[in-house]
């Protein structure tokens, strides 16, 4: 093929991608409110561990829409990728041998399962675990027990605390009940404190509970941890694409091995050359925190060793017996 078809090929490739990235988009349209709740939910735990507001911030009128599409295209990207990954290795067996092209036909499935496996490992490990360290590490630092002297008191302008001298026994004071999971038919004006959620709530009305969050005294940050729904979801989304892409590691060495472009030799020679790439990648692609970097690192390095295994499976050279 020339350049100019090449170029028309390549044109075709990227118009069937956005349009199957559109379609995508107008699917997501209507359970994007349900995607953004199961998106929120590995910080909500994580805040709520550790004391924090379970809550996010909005911090211009607009941000809530914007909020909204992200999560469309979040979810387009997600739900579009496998087509987009075939149009991919589609483009790039045009340029291919008839060898090379038929292994890059077949792993295109595995591809596509690879770059899914990434984002389930994201979800349901990496990304409670990031979370987990970024949101503890303001726990890191204590907020200050600081009781005023009474040089201070004078210097702050403040008076002494005179406590009453004839106070109600302390047995006598209400006492709320405490639940792991709210209970159920509640009546009207019931007091009770979820322990999971640690919040106190109330039985408004018969359809409405309000409640309050309350922080543990004894593990009160210095710094605490608010994040803006918007810069959450990029987060989400970054790890999402970069450990769809470092799954497909065992094919990238497969491919290669396979196809003879860099023989399997080569590869476990420069291991070592390997295991840096792979940091300084992983580096460049993961969130700035180190939890991050070696939880992406880590399996991508695992990966590289797996498609080794594969790439030098039923490899071995053929006997004299065995040649034609």
């Amino acid at each position: 093929m020339t350049i100019g078809e090449h170029l028309d090929d390549l044109r075709r490739c990227l118009m069937r991608s956005l349009l199957a990235f559109v379609a995508a988009c107008l699917v997501c349209i209507w359970p994007a409110k349900y995607l953004l709740e199961l998106i929120a939910r590995p910080v909500v735990l994580a805040l709520r561990k550790h004391g924090q507001p379970d809550s996010f911030l909005a911090t211009s009128p607009v941000e809530t829409i914007l909020i909204y599409v992200k999560v469309v295209i979040f979810a387009a990207v997600v739900i579009s990728s496998p087509y987009i990954i075939f149009q991919v290795w589609n483009f790039i067996a045009v340029g291919l041998y008839k060898v090379e092209k038929k292994w890059v036909y077949k792993l295109v499935p595995t591809s596509v399962g690879l770059f899914l496996a990434g984002v389930v490992f994201m979800y349901l490990f990496a990304l409670m675990l990031s979370l987990n360290f970024l949101v503890g590490f303001s726990n890191w630092l204590p907020l200050p027990q600081a009781q005023p002297t009474r040089l201070e008191r004078i210097l702050l302008g403040g008076s002494d605390v005179e406590v009453p001298s004839t106070q109600p026994a302390i047995l006598d004071a209400p006492v709320v009940p405490v639940f792991e999971e709210d209970p159920e038919e509640l009546p009207l004006g019931a007091l009770w404190f979820n322990l999971v959620d640690q919040k106190l709530k109330l039985r408004g009305t018969a359809e409405e509970t309000y409640s309050v969050q309350f922080m543990r005294d004894s593990r009160r940050a210095l710094v605490t941890t608010h994040f803006r729904i918007g810069e959450y979801l990029t987060f989400v989304l970054v790890l999402t694409v970069a450990f769809g892409l470092a799954f497909q590691m065992p094919l990238v060495v497969v491919f290669l091995a396979r196809s003879g472009l860099v023989p399997i030799e080569t590869l476990r020679s420069y291991r070592k050359v390997v295991y840096l790439i792979v940091v300084i990648i992983a580096g460049m692609i993961a969130p700035p925190d180190l939890l991050s970097h070696v939880l992406l690192s880590g399996p991508m390095i695992l990966l590289f060793e797996v498609g080794l295994i594969f790439a030098g499976w039923k490899t071995k050279p053929k006997t004299a017996s065995e040649q034609p």
